[in-house]
């Protein structure tokens, strides 16, 4: 039978319709502000400087890198289309994407590359991530050349494993700037970078606001960790200061916010119950008890391995997780391809033993002072509980609750007892073991500054065959296992909380919220 020509053409428009556009040929999808809730203000616009976690999820909407980190964790291209390695290991050849612009209009070229990494590198920029790049720990850049406007090759002094995994480092954000960002003496004014949304308005302790980039070039594909497609539904994205877990709640239910991230796990089946959507996933973020070694109690190891026999991490992770969480002593995260049965070797929990350990160290009542914040909720529940289970064993364990800023500030400077803490997510366990691994003098936050101990971390770091590094970092856990110069308890769950009428959102591994590839139902 012939098709008449009438329904052919209504067959062709259907079949041409893109998903989330209408016959008018207008996109669904498209928003106007999407609001995501945060606990607190950025501390710095400018990348890997002065920087927190909250920062970070804000910049890593901005600005962008050669490389990233995709959803399998594994590295990416992102403004690099390409990249060549030297059979020496000891040259990185890349080539840079066609048609890039900085939110000026300008467009990218080689040149911009080596000025952003030539400011990084330079002390006084103060950039946190110069030491994976000086020499430090690991290899040098020497030099870095630019053959020609696409061209950019990074020298380094020896090869180095984690070169590319440096480059991609969700903490070190090595973006690639405009020399715009910085005032005319200097100084810096804002980020001026490549992503899919350019740096808005910034009223401290209020709100940062970021508007679309309407000349972004998009990686083709979906969303793929900070790499892959993004794509930017909504004009502008609103990034609200609330410190308050329950009025980020009442306003997520009033739909003033759309996004809430560190959203309580208690509220779970509330918010199911209001029509809101709940996204629950492991990270690999790490909550743990620091020990101050330096301490003239905590220095005897007997006490140390006394607090590890007297904590039940199983209790711990539930009570502080509502069950959501996995307890994991080991610095490498449950969710890395590293992590094995040696990684749960563990001190057993024994009040016992603890209770023994204490006598023969001829330990008798000094109080002990757990430092915490009511800022994040697992490290204020997971002291509740420690506190508890340590006074069980003959503990004079008392809470100290600071502002989450005078504990960081003590966390720096090493003035504690015990402290209930919790990192960020690091994609290397390479990279979790150095947060708290180097010398004390260096650095009063060092934790654990075995020289043995620092072979191994130098070792994982130079090391690129997969079994090999498993072997290292299960001696690495296995000596923490011995000298107990902190206590891992878990990898936090992310719990995210959606507005129904929200649409494309989804976590990851990292835990950096991402807000390309999300819209608002009309």
């Amino acid at each position: 039978m012939r098709m008449s020509k009438h329904l052919r053409a209504i067959l062709i428009l259907t079949t041409a319709l893109l998903p989330g556009e209408s016959s008018a040929g207008q996109d669904l999808r498209e928003t106007d502000v999407l609001t995501l809730a945060i606990g607190g203000d950025i501390s710095s616009s400018d990348p890997g400087v002065d920087r927190d976690s909250t920062s970070d999820t804000v910049l890593h909407h901005v600005i962008e890198g050669l490389v990233a980190y995709k959803e399998d964790l594994t590295v990416g291209p992102m403004l690099a289309k390409s990249w060549e390695i030297s059979a020496d290991g000891r040259t990185y050849t890349f080539k840079l994407r066609d048609s890039l612009k900085f939110h000026n209009g300008d467009a990218v070229t080689s040149a911009d590359v080596a000025w952003s990494w030539s400011r990084y590198l330079d002390p006084k920029t103060k950039w946190q991530c110069t030491y994976r790049f000086d020499g430090s720990f690991g290899s040098k850049v020497e030099q870095i050349t630019t053959p020609d406007r696409v061209t950019v090759q990074f020298q380094l002094s020896e090869p180095d494993a984690l070169f590319l995994a440096n480059m991609a480092n969700i903490q070190c954000l090595t973006a690639v700037l405009s020399k715009a960002s910085l005032k005319a003496d200097g100084s810096w004014d804002k980020p001026i970078g490549t992503g899919p949304y350019m740096f808005g308005k910034w009223e401290h302790n209020r709100y940062i606001t970021l508007e679309r980039f309407a000349d972004y070039q998009s990686l083709p594909g979906e969303r793929d960790g900070l790499a892959g497609g993004k794509h930017a539904y909504a004009k502008q994205l609103k990034f609200l200061v609330v410190p308050d877990a329950s009025a980020r709640k009442s306003a997520l239910y009033t739909g003033e916010i759309d996004v809430v991230s560190d959203f309580g796990a208690a509220d779970i089946e509330d918010a199911k119950a209001r029509n809101t959507s709940v996204s629950v996933q492991s990270s690999m973020a790490w909550q743990m008890l620091l020990l101050q070694t330096e301490d003239p109690i905590l220095a005897d190891l007997r006490v140390r391995r006394a607090i590890a026999h007297a904590l039940d991490i199983q209790q711990i992770a539930n009570a502080a997780t509502y069950g959501l969480a996995t307890p994991n002593p080991s610095a490498v995260p449950t969710m890395s391809p590293y992590y094995g049965d040696k990684q749960t070797i563990w001190p057993a929990y024994d009040p016992a033993a603890a209770a023994a350990l204490l006598k023969e160290a001829g330990y008798s009542g000094q109080k002990l002072s757990i430092q915490t914040n009511k800022k994040f909720e697992n490290m204020y529940s997971a002291a509740v509980v420690i506190q508890s289970m340590l006074q069980a064993v003959g503990i004079n364990a008392e809470l100290e609750v600071l502002d989450f800023a005078a504990q960081l500030d003590n966390y720096y400077s090493g003035k504690f007892q015990l402290m209930s803490f919790g990192m960020s997510a690091r994609l290397d366990p390479a990279y979790s073991f150095e947060t708290f691994m180097g010398a004390k003098k260096d650095d009063a936050s060092n934790q654990w500054e075995d020289p043995d101990a620092l072979m191994l971390l130098a070792a994982a770091k130079s090391e690129s065959d997969p079994s090999k590094r498993q072997a290292i970092f299960d001696s690495l856990h296995a000596r923490l296992a011995e000298q107990v110069p902190i206590i891992g308890l878990f990898n936090d769950p992310l719990v995210t909380a959606i507005g129904p009428k929200v649409r494309g959102y989804a976590d990851w591994p990292a835990g950096k919220e991402r807000l390309w590839g999300v819209w608002r139902e009309r």
